[in-house]
Parts: structure tokens; sequence; C-alpha cells
């Protein structure tokens, strides 16, 4: 019996031991890292190649049409993957963003009301209804998104 508690004993300290040597070695890597000469520039520099190529989260460069294509794509898979998942209403929204910046959106919405459940297409329709009466109220916004407005003949203004 003693030989058991003896064991879970050296074990525990064992354990403690090597979390207490694996903290030491991040803590010890991590100032090393945060010294170095050229870090803080590197650091830089990544943040901002990451802000000019936008994120996949970010709202695209309305000038560059594979910067559109891509959030284009990216909106409909998040908006699929979420309908799929039963969440409605975050699938919608990304499927609106993928409407906004389309240059055809009829077709495309001739295509989703093909596709998707009639509770889901109303609720989409409905999210536009919104965006458009929104955009509209506020047409001067500068950050360059609300002029993203959908228009009768197919295109974006």
């Amino acid at each position: 019996m003693i030989g058991v508690l003896v064991n879970k004993t050296s074990f525990g300290i064992l354990a403690g031991l090597a979390s207490a040597a694996f903290v030491g070695y991040c803590v010890y890597f991590d100032k090393k890292r945060r010294s170095h000469p050229d870090f803080k520039k590197n650091l830089i520099e990544r943040r901002r190649r990451n802000r000019k190529s936008g994120g996949s989260e970010g709202i695209p460069n309305l000038t560059d049409q594979k910067s559109i294509e891509q959030y284009f794509m990216h909106e409909i898979q998040k908006g699929e993957l979420l309908i799929s998942e039963g969440s409605f209403e975050r699938g919608a929204e990304h499927l609106m963003n993928a409407i906004v910046v389309c240059n055809k959106p009829g077709k495309l919405l001739s295509v989703l009301q093909n596709t998707l459940p009639v509770e889901v297409f109303s609720l989409l329709v409905y999210k536009l209804n919104n965006y458009n009466m929104n955009a509209q109220r506020a047409p001067c916004m500068s950050d360059g998104f609300s002029a993203g407005l959908v228009v009768d003949d197919g295109s974006v203004e």
C-alpha cells in the first residue's frame, strides 16, 4: 500500500517538475525571440502584409477583382456551411454579403432560390431588403461597402 502512495506521489512531483520545466522553456525562448533585433521590424512587416491581403473576414478591396472573387467564394462557402449546421440567421448573413459584391445578383438569387429551403431564402430576401433600405438612408458612408448596392439590372454600382 505504501508503494502505491510513493508511486503516485513521485509521479505527481515528476509531472509538476516537467510542467515547470516546459513553462520555463517557453518563457526563455519567448524572451529570446522578443529580444532579437529584427523581431519588431518583422512583426510590423507581417502585420502590414496581412492588412494588404485583406484577410478572409474583412471587406474586400472593391477595385481588385481577385479580392472580390475570393471574398465572394468565402462568403458562399461560409453561408452554406452555417446553413447546413442549422444556423440559418448567420448563414443568410454570409450569403447576403456574397450577393452584395456579386456582379450578377439576379442570377445568384435564382440559383439560391432553387437550392435553399424556403424559410432560409425568405430570410435572405428579408435581410437584403433591410440592407438596401439602410444603405439608401445613408448613401454617404465612406467605408466603400455601401457603394455595392444591388441594382435591378444585375450589376453592382
